[in-house]
C-alpha cells in the first residue's frame, strides 16, 4: 500500500486520494498483473469508503455499493445469483 500511496502522493484528504488511487489503477494496467498488489488497492477503496460511510457521509453510499462489488470480483468471490441470495438471507440473521 504504501508503494501505491508514493504513486499518488500523499493525500490528507481521504476522498482526494481515493480519487487519485482509482484513476491510477485506470491509467496504469500493469497494476492489474499484481494480484497482491491489486488486492490492496482494491481493500483499502472498500475500507476508506466504509469508514466514511460509518462517519455519516451517505452521499457516499453508491460509491461504497459499487467498491463492494469490486471487492467481490476482486477477490473472485462466487458471484451466482443464489449462492449471494443465500449469504444475504444468512447474514440477515
Amino acid at each position: 500500500m504504501e508503494r501505491l500511496r508514493s504513486l499518488v502522493g500523499r493525500r490528507e484528504n481521504r476522498l482526494d486520494f481515493l480519487r487519485d488511487l482509482v484513476s491510477l489503477l485506470l491509467s496504469r494496467e500493469e497494476l492489474y498483473s499484481n494480484d497482491a498488489l491489486f488486492r490492496d488497492t482494491i481493500e483499502e477503496v472498500y475500507s476508506i469508503l466504509k469508514s466514511e460511510i460509518r462517519a455519516g457521509k451517505f452521499e457516499l453510499l453508491n460509491a461504497y455499493e459499487t467498491a463492494v462489488v469490486l471487492r467481490a470480483v476482486a477477490f473472485k468471490e462466487n458471484l451466482d445469483v443464489q449462492t449471494l441470495l443465500r449469504k444475504l438471507l444468512a447474514e440477515l440473521g
